[in-house]
């Protein structure tokens, strides 16, 4: 078990107090950053705290030195050139000591590498995306100025394709994680499952849920935006969401930053990394529903 936390609204006073829980009760998990500020505050989501901050660097640093792992969602909220991009990738190297080992694509950034269109492995849904959007989104594409998929492949391991909403990630596909022959600019992908707010997470996490986990041996990377305000009640976290860590903690698993399980996950015998077509259009499939089923 882990949970990959998103950077959209996050500050220091909103995901110190869920950390401090998180922390107590022995729940590593992966945090992505950013390493600059925003420089389009015309997406509310871009909005959130970064390693350029004095204070929330310094509780970033210590979180790494308690074993949760540091993770990127983008240089920062907003599009960045390949020459800030780089310069981020070494500034986050600087300040924690190495690379990221995940990164995870931010919404709107331009900079996201095989987004949008590029994000489909069946050719009708990659038609169908630009009707349904003008952004375009250009991380992988050599002849752009947004171009890093080089740096990518160079130092980052593994990167977040699709969000379900099973709790046993196995139960969707067992090839976890997988290569995409056709987007060799990325080394892996792994799935999550959805807790992107309070009431998804709640949802996700049910008794009946955790129960399920366990009864399958499961495997689950909860993806959510743990410091974008639901998990908070005033000055605080919900205790709602206090209650379900320490039912979760209380309960036989693994608790690891989700490199460290994807890692796992690849030395075991019978690995294969490269994941067929026919499956990679059947997640496809699968995270469509999933998208429509939930909004």
């Amino acid at each position: 078990f882990s949970i990959i936390d998103d950077s959209d609204l996050a500050t220091l006073e909103r995901v110190r107090p869920v950390y401090d829980i998180l922390h107590r009760n022995g729940v590593r998990t992966t945090k992505t950053v950013w390493v600059f500020p925003t420089n389009d505050s015309s997406h509310e989501t871009n909005q959130g705290d970064s390693l350029a901050d004095p204070a929330y660097r310094k509780f970033i640093i210590d979180l790494q030195a308690k074993g949760f792992e540091i993770a990127l969602h983008g240089v920062r909220g907003g599009s960045s050139p390949r020459a800030q991009i780089i310069a981020g990738l070494d500034e986050f190297k600087r300040i924690l000591g190495q690379d990221p080992r995940i990164h995870v694509n931010h919404s709107l950034n331009r900079d996201n590498v095989y987004w949008g269109a590029a994000r489909w492995s069946s050719p009708p849904l990659r038609w169908l995306y630009p009707l349904t959007t003008d952004r375009e989104f250009d991380g992988e594409n050599p002849g752009s100025s947004y171009f890093w998929g080089d740096e990518l492949k160079a130092r980052i391991k593994y990167v977040n394709q699709f969000t379900f909403g099973d709790i046993n990630l196995l139960n969707i596909t067992p090839s976890i994680p997988y290569r995409l022959t056709d987007r060799p600019l990325v080394n892996f992908w792994f799935p999550t499952a959805d807790g992107d707010n309070l009431d998804r997470f709640l949802e996700l996490l049910s008794p009946q849920n955790l129960d399920r986990l366990e009864r399958e041996g499961g495997l689950c990377l909860v993806f959510a935006h743990l410091g974008a305000g639901s998990f908070n009640r005033g000055s605080g976290v919900d205790p709602r969401f206090e209650a379900s860590i320490n039912d979760l903690a209380s309960r036989n698993g693994w608790f690891a930053p989700a490199s460290e399980i994807l890692d796992y996950l690849q030395r075991q015998p019978g690995f294969e990394a490269d994941l067929s077509f026919r499956e990679a259009v059947r997640l496809d499939i699968l995270f469509l529903w999933n998208y429509l089923h939930r909004g």
